[in-house]
């Protein structure tokens, strides 16, 4: 059985994954600042602070993949970002590095949310982001392909969409990444038997999604289709009025845009 470190256990896409391996397949040491409640057998909990280089090399040591799900998720301020999703990255890959463990990594598709939304991408588009959160995302995939290049280390940054559990507006018919496929992605990314660095898109079969794969390593193969729930949210606007309809990253490009060439 792999033993598997999943930080940020307690978070929206952390506690997903945690529900969803219930049933064992993985030895699980589980990290959150929140409380994460009873432990089940295949489960450990593993307190500290991930800036921690001591106690991020606890973490790790022994393990053979880390899911890093922890950080801050939104468009906060710039100290909190280079706190949670900076500093306790880099101790984290630098953990990875002494103990050869494969980092699974969620960057976020606002590291190209600046993209029109007439535009489709893959993963060597060049990168714009929509905010200093996007900023602090592509922040952690260099941080990726440098411990690869220079140490080894193996990494998939997973650039998430919407992760809901069902789509409820209309840019999640690009977007919406369900709660299986997330599974099936993440799954991917620890079994399959070489990574190197790779950044894949976080994202479901959707019909209109703006975001291609050219390549897979992974196997990863998306079942869910935002377009099933066409018919109820095609005519739901997108959060962030007018300007989130122009640009891939929605709301989060629209906050503080004063482009108006």
């Amino acid at each position: 059985m792999k033993t598997i470190v999943l930080t940020g256990a307690a978070g929206n896409i952390g506690k997903v994954l945690r529900q969803q391996w219930s049933d064992g397949r993985y030895q699980l040491r589980l990290n959150d600042i929140k409380p994460l409640g009873p432990m089940a057998a295949h489960e450990t909990l593993h307190a500290g602070d991930l800036r921690d280089a001591a106690f991020c090399s606890e973490l790790l040591a022994g393990a053979d993949a880390v899911v890093h799900m922890a950080g801050i998720g939104t468009d906060l301020e710039l100290d909190l970002l280079i706190e949670h999703n900076l500093k306790a990255l880099l101790s984290v890959y630098q953990a990875a590095r002494s103990h050869t463990v494969r980092v699974v990594y969620p960057s976020s598709n606002h590291a190209i949310g600046m993209y029109p939304v007439e535009t489709e991408i893959d993963e060597y588009a060049a990168v714009r982001p929509d905010s200093l959160y996007g900023i602090s995302k592509v922040w952690g995939e260099g941080i990726a392909r440098l411990y690869y290049d220079k140490h080894g280390v193996e990494s998939v940054c997973l650039r998430i969409g919407s992760f809901e559990t069902e789509p409820f507006e209309r840019r999640h018919l690009h977007t919406w990444l369900s709660h299986p496929d997330m599974q099936h992605l993440v799954e991917c990314c620890i079994e399959a038997p070489q990574v190197g660095f790779q950044i894949m898109y976080g994202v479901s079969a959707n019909t209109r999604r703006w975001w291609q794969q050219t390549d897979n390593p992974i196997g990863y193969q998306p079942q869910s289709n935002a377009e099933d729930f066409a018919a109820r949210i095609a005519d739901i606007p997108s959060r962030g009025g007018p300007l989130a309809e122009r640009f891939q990253g929605g709301g989060f490009a629209a906050v503080d845009y004063s482009n108006n060439k």
